[in-house]
């Protein structure tokens, strides 16, 4: 199993307040300041933030708006910090619905200043959460050329570009923002990503040792270089990045399917089948930890629980074989 990506989830909450303040020039009058708990609640959520609580606060300021005692910035905000809650319920039609209704208030506002980067990004962030991957990317391209160096919209367009699975792309656009700010921690996790997904391994493994070193105690880039040193067959420093990885996070089920990996491609079946079945035991139907013990059992002798371990592996990934084939792990 490839480790869990950095960029995905982090990037959400990361875009979310990005550019909004200049939609405050659509205002039509000066609005009385919303409650600093619900600006609070709204503003300032993260992925521990009960959703409900986040839906409340973002209602009350976007009820605030249509009362004109808000900001439009405000109401930006909020329509986007709703549907960022939403979206974390499963309510994906909400969600979308907020972000189109903040879209439209960035639209008002580029009618009145066109040529104000900040409102630009506003909107490519909202069509990113959207996942209007194309018109985020416009609107990024937009902002570029009113501020060349404004390095939220290379972020922004690099994040896109990775969703479009436009992995060069991507890492041009990172490229970009590591000019800017060369110790750019969530760029460096996103290009290791973008040159991982893309097969470039070890230019993967530079990214995360340059992450690590700025963030030594963040276990997902000592996963991920784990996943990708094992890849590459630099299995020994593989394990003890894995076996640090799970120092700082025991409970993290993609480390502890990479260590498993490592020690398959070790041929340490045993340990592969205990990793592989504690990894199993938090995420019970991920293909690549039923591919991998259904190997390990298949080399330690046990061809029934190995072949029933890859069958279920392929009853959730078709492709799980090909994919492990790249990775140096055949039947």
């Amino acid at each position: 199993m490839i480790p869990a990506k950095q960029a995905a989830a982090g990037a959400i909450r990361l875009i979310m307040f990005a550019g909004f303040a200049a939609a405050a020039l659509i205002s039509a009058a000066p609005a009385a300041a919303q409650p600093a708990a619900d600006r609070e609640r709204c503003m300032n959520a993260d992925a521990a933030s009960p959703p409900d609580a986040v839906i409340a606060a973002c209602t009350a300021i976007i009820d605030a708006y249509a009362r004109g005692e808000a900001e439009s910035s405000e109401a930006a905000t909020a329509h986007v910090g709703r549907g960022v809650a939403y979206a974390t319920t499963g309510e994906r039609n909400l969600a979308t619905a907020d972000y189109d209704r903040a879209i439209a208030i960035y639209d008002r506002a580029i009618g009145l200043a066109p040529n104000n980067a900040d409102i630009h990004l506003g909107r490519g962030n909202a069509s990113f959460l959207k996942r209007d991957y194309d018109r985020a990317i416009a609107d990024y391209d937009s902002a570029l050329a009113i501020d060349a160096n404004r390095l939220d919209a290379f972020l922004g367009r690099g994040r896109s570009y990775y969703q479009k699975k436009d992995y060069d792309r991507a890492i041009a656009s990172y490229d970009r923002t590591l000019a800017l700010d060369p110790d750019h921690t969530e760029a460096l996790a996103e290009r290791g990503d973008a040159h991982e997904q893309s097969g470039q391994f070890e230019r993967a493994i530079e990214d995360y040792g340059r992450l690590i070193v700025l963030q030594p105690a963040n276990p997902k880039a000592w996963n991920n270089r784990c996943w990708d040193r094992a890849v590459t067959g630099q299995l020994e420093p593989a394990l003890a990045d894995c076996n640090e990885a799970l120092r700082l996070d025991p409970e993290d089920a993609d480390a502890i399917d990479s260590r498993g990996f490592t020690y398959l491609k070790l041929g340490q079946f045993e340990n592969a089948i205990a990793d592989y079945t504690a990894a199993l035991a938090r995420s019970p139907r991920q293909p690549g930890s039923l591919y991998g013990r259904g190997i390990a059992r298949l080399r330690s002798g046990d061809g029934a629980g190995g072949r029933a371990d890859i069958a279920a592996a392929k009853a959730v990934a078709p492709d799980i074989a090909e994919v492990y084939g790249h990775y140096g792990v055949r039947e």
